[in-house]
C-alpha cells in the first residue's frame, strides 16, 4: 500500500518543472544513525529523484542542533533548513528573529492533496506556534504528552481506565493492594515531574492558563487558589502512596524501567517512551495511553492535550526558500509521513496516517484534540530562562517533598518580582537550552 503511495506520489511529481539547480543545505537534530534520520535520509532521496535540479547538504548534529545553527549563523554560514523540538525553535530561532515566515506552506497543498496543508494536519498542530497570524514552524513529528499504561497491569488490579482526578487516585489504591506502585517518576527530570502541575493547572482553570499567569509581572497572578490547588494535588499522590516513597531517588531511567518490569501501572510522559523500553519490555507488551484526567469543577477537558512537537524551519537567511517550501511540502505529503511513522516509530502530524500500533491510543487522542499547549503549558516557550532557573527546580523541590505547596506558591510571586525587576534593570539571565532525546 504504502509503495503504491510512494510511486503515485513520483509519477504526480514528474510532471511538475523542475528547480533550477539547487543545493540545500539541512542542518538535522537527529544522530545519522537513528531510524528518524534513516526515514529522512529515504525521503530526501525521493525528493532529489523527482526534482532533478536539487541536492542536499545534511548535516547530523544530535540534540545540541539548535546551539550549533546559532554558532554558524554567527559566522556567516548559509543554511536552508532546521529541525528541533518545536517548544525550543519557539523560544530559540522564532524568537531570535531567525525564521522565514511559512504561510504559504500552510496555504499550499502537498503532493497528492486537494486541500490545503492547515486544514490535513492534525488538529491545533499547524496553529500551535504561529506568532502575529505568521506561521514559523513545519511540524512533522507529533509526541503526545500523556499517561502510559501496562494494559496488563491495569487489568491484574482491576481498574478501569481513569477519566477523572478521583478515578486516578483509585487506580493507585487499587495497585496497592496488588503490591504494584500507581505511578512512575524520574526525580531528577523535573521537566517530567513539572507536566504534573501545568496539567492540573489546565484542568482546573482551562487551557492556556499557565500563559495568562505568565503574562502577569508582579507575581500576583501564582497567588490565585487554583495554583496553590494544583501544587497540593500533586503532593496528594505521595499521601496517597500513588509514588513510592523509593521514587524520590530514581534516576533516569530508573522510574521508567519498573513499567517494563511490571512493577509500575503507569507514568506521564511522552509518547517517547514505548520506543525507549522496546529492549527492556519486550515487543509483546502491552502498551496503552489516557488523557491526563478531568478535575472536578475544572474548566479544562480531558481533550485539553499538550503536545511536544518536532518541527522544521527555514531560515531567513537562506536563499532558497521556495525551494525549501516545496520540500516541506514534501514532508508533510501523505507517503512521507507515513515513511516518517513507520520507520521512525513515532506520530506524525497528518491526519489519516496511521501511527505505530503501540501509539494507537494516542492518535486518537490527538486526532480528537480540542485545545493544544506546548509542553509545561507553554512555559518553556514563553519564558524559557524563568522556566529553567526559577520555576523546573522550584517545583522539583516541591514536587519530592523538599518545600511545602504553600512556600513553592509564595516563592513563586517572590520570584517572579525578581525576575521581571532583574529584566527591567537589564541583567542578563540565562536562556534555557534543554536538550531533548526523542
Amino acid at each position: 500500500m504504502a509503495a503504491r503511495a510512494v510511486g503515485a506520489l513520483l509519477v504526480c511529481l514528474a510532471a511538475q518543472p523542475a528547480f533550477a539547480a539547487t543545493r540545500l543545505v539541512y542542518w538535522s537534530m537527529w544522530n545519522e544513525a537513528e531510524p528518524q534520520a534513516k526515514a529522512l535520509k529515504t525521503i530526501i532521496g525521493r525528493y532529489e529523484k523527482a526534482n532533478p535540479g536539487v541536492t542536499f547538504q545534511v548535516v547530523w548534529n544530535g540534540r545540541q542542533n539548535q546551539t550549533k545553527v546559532r554558532g554558524a549563523i554567527a559566522a556567516g554560514s548559509q543554511i536552508d533548513l532546521v529541525d528541533q523540538d518545536a517548544d525550543q525553535i519557539a523560544a530559540g530561532l522564532v524568537r531570535e528573529g531567525q525564521a522565514f515566515p511559512l504561510n504559504a506552506l500552510f496555504d499550499g497543498k502537498a503532493p497528492g492533496d486537494a486541500a490545503p496543508l492547515r486544514t490535513i494536519l492534525m488538529p491545533g498542530t499547524a496553529e500551535l506556534f504561529a506568532k502575529d497570524g505568521k506561521f514559523y514552524q513545519a511540524p512533522y513529528i507529533y509526541n503526545t504528552v500523556n499517561f502510559w499504561y501496562n494494559k496488563e497491569a491495569l487489568t491484574q488490579i482491576g481498574a478501569a481506565v481513569p477519566q477523572s482526578w478521583e478515578d486516578l487516585l483509585l487506580m493507585c489504591q487499587k495497585a496497592q493492594a496488588k503490591k504494584l506502585d500507581g505511578l512512575a517518576i524520574e526525580s531528577n527530570v523535573a521537566s517530567y515531574n513539572a507536566l504534573y502541575f501545568s496539567y492540573l493547572l489546565e484542568r482546573l482553570q482551562g487551557s492556556g492558563a499557565i500563559s495568562k499567569i505568565l503574562d502577569d509581572k508582579s507575581g500576583a497572578a501564582w497567588a490565585d487558589p487554583a495554583v496553590l490547588a494544583a501544587a497540593g494535588m500533586e503532593r496528594e499522590l505521595w499521601d496517597k502512596k500513588c509514588i513510592s516513597a523509593d521514587a524520590r531517588g530514581f534516576q533516569y531511567p530508573q522510574g521508567q524501567q519498573t513499567i517494563a518490569m511490571g512493577e509500575t501501572v503507569a507514568e506521564l510522559v511522552g509518547s517517547w517512551l514505548p520506543t525507549e523500553l522496546a529492549d527492556s519490555a519486550g515487543k509483546d507488551f502491552a502498551w496503552g495511553s489516557f488523557p491526563f484526567p478531568t478535575v472536578k469543577g475544572g474548566a479544562g477537558k480531558s481533550t485539553d492535550l499538550q503536545a511536544a512537537l518536532l518541527s522544521f524551519v527555514v531560515l531567513k537567511n537562506s536563499k532558497n526558500t521556495t525551494q525549501a517550501i516545496d520540500f516541506l511540502k514534501f514532508v508533510l505529503s501523505e507517503a512521507s509521513q507515513k515513511t516518517i511513522a513507520e520507520a521512525g516509530n513515532v506520530g506524525v502530524t497528518r491526519q489519516g496516517v496511521k501511527w505505530p500500533g503501540a501509539l494507537a491510543s494516542a492518535y486518537l487522542q490527538a486526532s480528537k484534540a480540542t485545545a493544544l499547549t506546548p509542553l509545561v503549558g507553554g512555559m518553556q516557550t514563553k519564558l524559557p530562562d524563568f522556566y529553567a532557573t526559577i520555576f523546573e527546580p522550584l517545583h522539583n523541590q516541591m514536587f519530592l517533598g523538599q518545600i511545602t505547596p504553600e512556600s513553592f506558591v509564595k516563592t513563586l510571586q517572590a520570584k517572579t518580582r525578581e525576575y521581571w525587576n532583574a529584566h527591567a534593570a537589564g541583567q542578563p539571565i540565562a536562556q534555557n537550552q534543554r536538550s531533548a532525546a526523542k
